[in-house]
């Protein structure tokens, strides 16, 4: 990513609308980052205004009056997702770029039509699948898609970890669309299309047995990509276990980090686990097959926060020196493949893929 140099530019002035537990983050990066100043934070919780005067910026309970009164760039929403679209509209009638938080919105029409507004009023529109910006998950791509893998045959995802009981006294994390598919397994598919390609088709079975809500609490999906790959991913919210993208890059400090492996990409020039980024392949070409030892590779790649990295992606944008890596359109495309693994659960039948028609509605 080259980003310019930011001392001598204006810095990009942006607001937060939605101050949660993610909304929080982005305010406090964007207090913090070089080349970028918060504005303003909005939220209906009163008790936010604890973090605006923290941050000592101007806090509004409601967006509309903090869109019609500050002299903003953009806005980061980051509001529930049914909320997406509705407040990235106003946004951006009144010509503001946005960062919308993932998923861009809960169903593909609605998706639509912010990315039609946003192209209508002429302002960028990024979406948060900050996991683009993790240099492992960079890493990664550029192996997959190097000689060194050869042709890409095969990827194996685990998410499985066991969410705390009082994370279900919220009611609508026990109503569909609360559970694992839509909130968790949607940051694996969109790692999964980014780093090897657009998903062809998906098998999935779901189920709610463990807990007995309306929604699932596990997720088993079989993948077939436009490359001819195959890819199996098993998310689970009710196990103990040690495999899950949080637990094992360490991304998230909430998370117990247990230095494992959650993805495992095969091809045939060797296999790479990810996030330990070692790489198992034959070391002579003429001494190949199961009779003969595997070498490891072991890779570094330097920490870096993807949030961090995500924001100054944001403000690059804004001031047209780069283009959104995760454009409307592509975060349609990978919310489509989950509204295919939902409905493939419901039904049965594996679902095929349609990113055209996906993507134009008709």
């Amino acid at each position: 990513m080259n980003t310019p140099q930011t001392e001598d530019l204006s810095p990009i002035r942006l607001g937060v609308i939605g101050a949660g537990l993610v909304g929080a983050k982005h305010a406090a990066i964007a207090a913090g980052l070089p080349g970028c100043r918060l504005a303003s934070i909005s939220d209906p919780n009163p008790a936010v205004r604890d973090l605006a005067e923290k941050l000592t910026v101007a806090f509004y309970k409601d967006y509309q009056e903090m869109i019609a009164t500050e002299s903003l760039d953009g806005v980061i929403i980051a509001t529930p997702t049914e909320r997406h679209v509705s407040v990235g509209i106003d946004c951006a009638e009144r010509g503001l770029h946005l960062l919308v938080e993932k998923p861009i919105a809960s169903d593909l029409q609605a998706a639509r039509d912010l990315i039609d507004c946003a192209k209508q009023q002429q302002v960028q529109l990024l979406v948060g699948h900050h996991r683009r910006f993790n240099p492992l998950v960079e890493a990664s791509r550029n192996v997959v898609h190097s000689a060194k893998m050869g042709r890409l045959v095969a990827v194996s995802v685990l998410w499985t970890l066991l969410k705390p009981t009082d994370y279900f006294d919220v009611e609508w994390r026990r109503k569909p669309g609360g559970g694992p598919v839509l909130i968790n397994m949607i940051h694996d598919v969109d790692n999964l299309r980014y780093i090897c390609g657009e998903i062809q088709s998906v098998y999935a079975a779901v189920s709610s047995a463990e807990r007995g809500f309306e929604v699932e609490d596990t997720a088993c999906v079989t993948l077939r990509f436009n490359n001819g790959a195959l890819g199996t991913v098993v998310t689970s919210d009710c196990v103990p276990s040690c495999w899950s993208y949080e637990a094992t890059t360490g991304e998230n400090p909430a998370y117990f980090h247990t230095h494992e492996d959650c993805y495992l990409f095969f091809g045939t020039e060797g296999t790479l686990a990810f996030p330990t980024m070692r790489r198992f392949h034959y070391a002579s070409p003429s001494a190949t097959g199961w009779e003969y030892p595997i070498k490891t590779e072991e890779n570094s790649v330097q920490e870096q926060d993807p949030l961090v990295r995500q924001m100054e992606h944001f403000c690059a944008v804004i001031r047209g020196d780069e283009e959104p890596r995760t454009s409307g359109e592509d975060a349609l495309r990978t919310l489509a493949v989950i509204r295919a693994v939902l409905n493939s659960g419901a039904s049965g039948l594996p679902v095929e893929l349609d990113l055209g028609h996906d993507l134009a509605g008709n």
